[in-house]
């Protein structure tokens, strides 16, 4: 999930709802109406069902705490009065792991008072650009880990239409990088795997639904699946079928509170070895979203005809996946 802090006509918006696909949500955040309808205009020019324009301020995002993958702004910071306010909030909404990456104003050295004041200043996004150290401590403050701040340009002040002494080498513009710190969960102190039995199949699905994946196939017989427990609460699953001696990798689901914890890696790595110890190999996989994840691990991309038409025949994901998912192959 993806959020535009100021996102005005909503092109931000649009291009990251492009950019995550259908099983991912770009927001966009603006407190003017004649904004949100011009974005809302676009979405619906543009056929973008991903995305949703919220109103709202950016010292009191309406989304919910841990909810949030990445957070984008270009040039809107500045324009707070409550920047602290600002980079909580932020922090607040972004799941653990989380990243913010916000281009904006700062300052390169102190600005006299009185251009602090003017109010073409504040309305031109200098007057409330923060100077560079100050913009990473803020963000330290919040609870963000490592910030970094990039200048990339430094603006002629005879752009800026104020007296050239007051402002050589004051104003830049930088690219900002956050991370919210990751939350890692021990596996059989935090939670536990488990082969699933049949008892576990009605959370089994209630997952996979809420992550916008099948439940087609997967039940006691067809299939074997593990899950994380946390005090009997599902937070993970993954599961393969058998065919002859090769596996297909599928139902693989984590929920959002704990993505970027180590569950998700510690449900894939005991799955495979169980896959080694019952010596089942090669390793197949179709997937619409995890592609980069899964080359991480080992998994290499194939034509889906390499799949063997067992596998695609006999296996309720070769019919409910489309042609345009991903095939992969881990040996």
């Amino acid at each position: 999930m993806v959020l535009d802090l100021g996102s005005g006509a909503g092109l931000d918006v649009i291009l990251s709802a492009r950019r995550v696909g259908p099983a991912g949500k770009a927001y966009g955040l603006d407190m003017t109406d004649e904004m949100l309808a011009a974005a809302n205009a676009n979405k619906a020019k543009l056929g973008i069902t991903n995305a949703e324009f919220l109103k709202g301020h950016i010292e009191a995002i309406p989304l919910p705490d841990n909810s949030v993958d990445v957070v984008i702004s270009n040039c809107v910071i500045n324009l707070s009065f409550d920047k602290d306010a600002v980079f909580r909030e932020i922090h607040r909404v972004l799941k653990p792991g989380g990243r913010m990456a916000v281009s904006d104003i700062v300052t390169l050295k102190p600005l006299p008072d009185w251009l602090q004041k003017n109010l073409a200043a504040w309305t031109g996004c200098l007057a409330g650009a923060l100077g560079v150290d100050e913009f990473k401590s803020k963000l330290a403050a919040a609870g963000f880990t490592d910030p970094e701040l990039e200048v990339i340009r430094i603006y002629d002040p005879v752009d800026l239409g104020f007296d050239p002494q007051d402002t050589k080498d004051a104003i830049g513009s930088a690219f900002i990088r956050a991370q919210k710190a990751k939350i890692l969960l021990q596996p059989g102190i935090d939670y536990r795997i488990q082969k699933a039995h049949s008892d576990d199949f009605s959370s089994l699905h209630e997952l996979l639904t809420s992550s916008n994946l099948t439940t087609a196939g997967v039940t006691p017989t067809e299939g074997v699946y593990f899950a994380a427990i946390s005090k009997e609460r599902l937070l993970g699953m993954v599961g393969f079928e058998q065919y002859g001696s090769a596996a297909l990798l599928r139902s693989f689901a984590v929920r959002p509170e704990v993505r970027n914890s180590g569950l998700g890696a510690a449900l894939v790595h005991h799955l495979l070895e169980h896959l080694k110890t019952v010596e089942l190999s090669p390793v197949y996989l179709l997937t619409n979203t995890a592609e980069d994840y899964f080359s991480r691990l080992g998994f290499v991309t194939i034509d889906r005809q390499e799949i063997p038409a067992l596998v695609l025949e006999s296996s309720a994901l070769g019919n409910s996946c489309p042609a345009s998912s991903t095939c992969m192959k881990l040996d």
